[in-house]
This record gives structure tokens, C-alpha cells and sequence, in this order.
């Protein structure tokens, strides 16, 4: 039980100007549930991919199975017992759970040939072994989630792995997949597997985990026994240091409702959601990652379906069939990632800031270009895009120029009800700033803003109520004047402030 496996001493890492782990250490035993915690942006993933070999350290020492590892490498920490099961699944979909298992270790008959008795044979001995049965001749991408969990766990004991990392591995997960995955956990701890376990689910924690690690702000904060912490004394770890900010959320009265989100039920990660949004409001949504803020803005954009609830803009029922009826009806979206979903980087500013204006504004097939010129120069001068030359390759801007291009499109677009994802994610202090002071600005304007922020300074500082989410449930609502970080913190975690 005392065995130690893997040691990470003074691990630091940056990217650019930011430094993301800032000199963390952490042991993992043999026959240990390690369990990793922390806020969003706290450093989890970063630390995880570091063991795994996808990113490099800047410094530390890495010590595993008593020898010093200068850099890992993702084939050498696969062939040397270190494993991965990301939340999102790394299994080719269209091969069976057979192929996926035994990928590049095939056994052969002597014509060169796949055995696939020996190779069957060897999946069941190993589904056996985690007391699971699964189909062996089907795509995985037919097989439930948990499933696909299953088989990346056989996997990984294939390879025989001294060391396996859970990276939120019970997300979309029944209360009985669970059962499974933890009595799975408790047999590799017999088996003298070392474990790291990284949820925000804090009941998890507390039943599966031997000790626990928290990260703030790419720092170590405290390692301990299970045992030694409680549930609020977890969560002000997570969250005690100090904050100095101001609210700057407005304190003038509501105004009328101008979109209301009844019962919104939509691919399992949405669960009866409803709220209100007023004009004159910014309306922040807070939670952890894998809460359902995203999925639920997607399917009331149109983007997926959604199964029941009702959708009123501005007291009229509207199904929003997709993202351009959306438009139509005055609500645009800042998409989380604006590389893939926000601009088309080998388009000029000009073209990306007018794509929704010239859609809404043309007529018999006519675009007045005169106009979507005039308005491409107005809106960059706005939302001080620099530089502002509106022929300039978006995809040479700057993050946090290219993100007020995106929220440019939304204005040009004439939209009232904005919905902005992470809107301030990979930008700088400076442009940061300016975006706050765009958004105060529409504000004042008479738009009305939905806020989703990982970011929970930007989050208490910027939002006039908070709705916090959790397992796709709203389960609290705040002004954001009497806010703390605890307070959401703890909502998100349901945990009793």
C-alpha cells in the first residue's frame, strides 16, 4: 500500500506569458485512490497531460518506479504502464471493442492472419476480470458511454498499467453505471494500480478516494487523507484566496422579459431548465464543466434539439428551428471556441464582422455592398478592433481582437439578445477590459446578455443575477451584489454553503 509509483516534484508549466502550474508535487501509491480537485482553469488538465506525456514540464523532476524520467512521451508512458481515461473517450469508433483492446497487439495465426479466437478470448478474460460483459463484435460507437468506459478501462489493464488516470470519467454516467465504475476501482486497488481521480463531483470523492490533492490557480494548495477533510473545508480550499474586485453589475430596476426558457428538457444534459432574461440585464450562468450551460444556450439556439420545454422571445412562443432562425428572431450567439464555431480565419475582418448583416439585409438575391462596407468600418471602430483595417486575414488578429470580431458579427447582425460563452477565454488583461466595457455598454443599450463564465471573478464582477448550474439542473439563483465565490462555488457543487 505503500508503494511509491509515480513522484511529480516542482512541476511547472506555461504557455506564453501564462504560467498554468506554478511548482506542484504529487505522489501516487500503489493500491491509492488519488483524488485531484480544483476550479476551473486550476491546473487539472495540464497536470494530467504532464504525467500522460502530451505536454512537456518548463521544470520539476518526475520520478517513476524509482527512476528519474527526464521528459515523458506519450508512446513511452503508454508501453510503461501510465494511462489515460479522458472524459472524452479516445477509442476508434467504427472498430469493434475486440479491435480497440488489442489496436497494434493483434495475435496472428501462422498464415499472418488476425486469430480472432485467441483475440476474443483474451477481451472476455479481461471483461471477466472487471466483471462486465460487453459485445465484442459491434462498433464501440454503438455501445453506451459507460460501455466505451468500460472497454478503454480493459484497455488500459491489457497494457498492463501501474498507473491509470479517471479524468471525469462518471460525467454522463447512471447512478448504477457508477456502482460498476467504483466497484471496477476498488479492484485495481487490490490489484496495486495507482489511481488518479479527477472529479468535481464531491460524494465521489469522498467515497472513492484515499487522498486528495486541490489545485487554485496552477498552485498545489493541500494534499491530505480523505479523512481529514470535510466538504466545506474541500470547498475553501478550492476557493480561499483573495479576491479584490469590484461588482460591476448594474443596480437600476429590471426591465420587461424579453426571452423566457420553460421546462428545457435536450440530450440528457439538460434537465428542466427554466429561466428569465430582462431587458437591460446581464444574466450570469454559473458551474463547473459538464454542468449543461453550454447544451442548454445550444438547443435554445437551435444548434441541437431539444426534447420538451418552451421557448418565449418576447412573449411569443418560438420553436428556433436553427441557429439562422435565431438571427431572425434577434439572438446571436458567441460561440465557446470562436476558432472553430466564431470566425473563418481565412476570411478579412470585414467579410466575418457582415456575414449575418448581409444575410439579413439582402433582397432579391441584391447585396448593397456600399452598405455592408459602410457597416463592417462602423463596427470594427466600435468594438476598437485592432488594427482596424477591415481587409486584414482575421486569422492574423490577436485572440482578444478576434473575439470582439465575433461579438462585432452579433451587433452588425442588429441582435438584442445576446448569448456570450466564455467571452473573455484565451484573451488578454487589456482586451479583456475592453470587452467588459462593450458589454456594460450594450447593456445600457436596452440588449439583454446571457453570460456563461468558467472565470468566477468575471463572473461575480460583471453579472447582474447569477443562475448556477449543476448535472444540467439550475439549483440556485443570486444577485450578483450579494454573490461570493463560495456561495457559487458550493451551489455548483451542492454543497451547503
Amino acid at each position: 500500500m505503500d508503494d511509491l509509483v509515480l513522484k511529480l516534484e516542482g512541476i511547472c508549466k506555461s504557455f506564453a506569458a501564462v504560467q498554468v502550474l506554478k511548482e506542484v508535487s504529487l505522489s501516487l501509491y500503489a493500491g491509492q485512490v488519488h483524488c485531484l480537485i480544483g476550479e476551473n482553469g486550476a491546473g487539472k488538465s495540464t497536470l494530467i497531460k504532464v504525467v500522460s506525456g502530451a505536454y512537456h514540464p518548463d521544470a520539476g523532476i518526475i520520478t517513476y518506479l524509482g527512476k528519474t524520467i527526464g521528459e515523458i512521451q506519450p508512446r513511452w508512458a503508454r508501453e510503461n504502464g501510465i494511462n489515460t481515461i479522458y472524459q472524452e473517450i479516445d477509442l476508434v469508433p467504427h472498430l469493434t471493442a475486440a479491435e480497440n483492446i488489442l489496436l497494434g497487439e493483434e495475435p496472428l495465426t501462422r498464415f499472418g492472419n488476425i486469430d480472432k479466437k485467441r483475440a476474443y478470448g483474451r477481451c472476455k478474460e479481461l471483461f471477466a476480470k472487471l466483471g462486465v460483459e460487453i459485445p465484442l463484435e459491434v462498433p464501440v460507437s454503438q455501445l453506451r458511454l459507460a460501455q466505451q468506459q468500460m472497454v478503454a478501462i480493459a484497455k488500459a489493464l491489457h497494457m498492463n498499467s501501474r498507473v491509470i488516470i479517471f479524468d471525469e470519467p462518471t460525467s454522463v454516467f447512471t447512478s448504477k453505471d457508477v456502482e460498476i465504475l467504483f466497484r471496477i476501482i476498488r479492484d485495481l486497488k487490490k490489484s496495486n494500480i495507482a489511481i488518479l481521480y479527477i472529479s468535481h463531483h464531491m460524494d465521489e470523492i469522498f467515497e472513492i478516494g484515499d487522498q486528495i490533492t486541490v489545485l487554485r490557480d496552477g498552485a498545489l494548495i493541500r494534499t491530505d487523507k480523505t479523512e481529514n477533510f470535510t466538504k466545506e473545508s474541500l470547498v475553501h480550499a478550492m476557493v480561499g484566496r483573495n479576491i479584490d474586485f469590484v461588482h460591476d453589475g448594474a443596480e437600476n430596476e429590471q426591465g420587461e422579459i424579453v426571452l423566457e426558457v420553460k421546462n428545457l428538457c435536450a440530450n440528457k444534459m439538460v434537465k428542466d431548465v427554466s429561466f428569465q432574461l430582462h431587458k437591460n440585464e446581464i444574466l450570469g450562468f454559473g458551474g463547473l464543466v459538464g454542468a449543461g450551460r453550454t447544451e442548454t444556450m445550444r438547443a435554445l439556439m437551435g444548434v441541437d434539439p431539444y426534447e420538451s420545454g418552451e421557448v418565449l422571445v418576447r412573449g411569443q412562443k418560438a420553436r428556433i428551428k436553427n441557429p439562422r432562425h435565431a438571427l431572425g428572431l434577434g439572438i446571436g450567439m458567441l460561440p465557446e471556441s470562436r476558432k472553430t464555431e466564431g470566425i473563418v480565419g481565412a476570411r478579412p475582418v470585414g467579410d466575418n464582422i457582415t456575414y449575418s448583416y448581409v444575410e439579413n439585409t439582402t433582397k432579391l438575391g441584391i447585396v448593397r455592398w456600399k452598405d455592408v462596407k459602410a457597416k463592417a468600418a462602423g463596427t470594427v471602430n466600435q468594438m476598437a478592433v485592432r488594427p482596424n483595417d477591415t481587409r486584414k486575414l482575421v486569422t492574423f488578429l490577436s485572440g482578444g481582437n478576434q473575439q470582439k470580431v465575433v461579438l462585432g458579427k452579433l451587433l452588425a447582425a442588429n441582435c438584442d439578445i445576446l448569448i456570450l460563452d466564455e467571452p473573455t477565454r484565451g484573451v488578454d488583461v487589456g482586451a479583456r477590459s475592453e470587452i467588459y466595457d462593450t458589454i456594460k455598454q450594450l447593456r445600457a443599450q436596452g440588449k439583454a446578455i446571457i453570460m456563461i463564465s468558467s472565470d468566477m471573478t468575471e463572473l461575480l464582477t460583471q453579472s447582474d443575477r447569477i443562475l448556477v448550474m449543476s448535472e444540467g439542473q439550475i439549483v440556485s439563483e443570486m444577485k450578483g451584489a450579494e454573490a461570493t465565490e463560495e456561495k457559487v462555488l458550493s451551489s455548483a457543487l451542492r454543497v451547503e454553503a
